[in-house]
């Protein structure tokens, strides 16, 4: 985690692309405290820091399971005086998708107009319950799950059928709704779905890690539709679609049209792949 990290803020850094806020997603503080900790000492302090011990940087975390408005007003209310020691100022939110909607609306308007010297580094293990309009704020940073995708567990022939779809998709977009039969039977049932879905969610991924790190975790016999489809792409659209799936494998779970499902899916993709 903590190369991943080095890796993503030293590009920003090189390229003077520095953000205001950041959204770090499928962790928490505990995991990422220490790297977190090198990262702000390398890029927005002078010094080693301690986070949990530094008069300019502030902590929201969930109380009784919610970050409410008034956490974000006490923040708002910490950040309207300089800082008598240090250039920069951080605040980390963490369990970013635990704010209610009062929080979060009242954490956009501080977001919407950032101070120069003011950087916000919010922490989720689910990206699909930020709002939206928070997420369009960040530089979204996407960590590998804890849980480790294993391809070799699954049966070639179905990876191969989706992979060949996620290319035609690629590169027909709506078109190859007409196709869809070829690769995928729409007549299977909820768990064969989940399993598409999972690997169309790690194919996407690896095109991630490979447009941002040129590093490729589970799919290295895929390499060159990872290479191709990164062309056809920039790092937002990839994000966008993968935000897609995590919302749609939460669908599935409830009674849905599993025909209608899988086109309503690739309508929303191709969508994202012009936003």
């Amino acid at each position: 985690m903590k190369d991943v990290l080095n890796t993503y803020f030293e590009r920003l850094a090189n390229s003077n692309r520095m953000s205001h806020a950041f959204l770090i997603c499928n962790t928490c503080l505990d995991n990422l405290k220490e790297d977190l900790s090198d990262i702000l000492s390398d890029y927005f302090f002078d010094y080693k820091v301690d986070i949990f011990n530094n008069s300019d940087i502030f902590i929201i975390r969930p109380k009784n399971g919610l970050i409410v408005k008034e956490d974000i007003i006490f923040l708002q209310s910490e950040f309207k005086n300089k800082s008598q020691f240090n250039k920069n100022r951080v605040y980390i939110i963490d369990q970013a998708e635990k704010m209610n909607d009062y929080a979060a609306n009242s954490l956009l308007k501080f977001l919407e107009e950032p101070e120069s010297d003011v950087y916000a580094f919010l922490i989720t293990s689910n990206i699909n319950k930020v709002m939206s309009t928070i997420k369009s704020r960040c530089q979204i940073i996407i960590l590998n799950d804890e849980n480790i995708f294993n391809l070799e567990k699954i049966d070639s022939e179905i990876v191969d059928k989706i992979i060949e779809f996620i290319s035609l998709f690629e590169n027909e977009k709506l078109s190859s709704l007409a196709f869809i039969n070829n690769y995928i039977d729409k007549k299977d049932d909820k768990e064969n779905i989940k399993l598409y879905l999972t690997i169309i969610k790690y194919f996407y991924r690896d095109v991630l890690n490979y447009m941002i790190y040129e590093k490729i975790n589970a799919f290295i016999k895929y390499d060159s539709y990872i290479k191709q489809i990164s062309k056809l792409n920039n790092v937002k659209n990839i994000i966008d679609k993968l935000i897609l799936l995590n919302k749609y494998e939460n669908m599935v779970e409830y009674n849905v049209n599993l025909n209608l499902f899988l086109d309503n899916l690739i309508i929303e993709m191709e969508e994202a792949s012009y936003e």
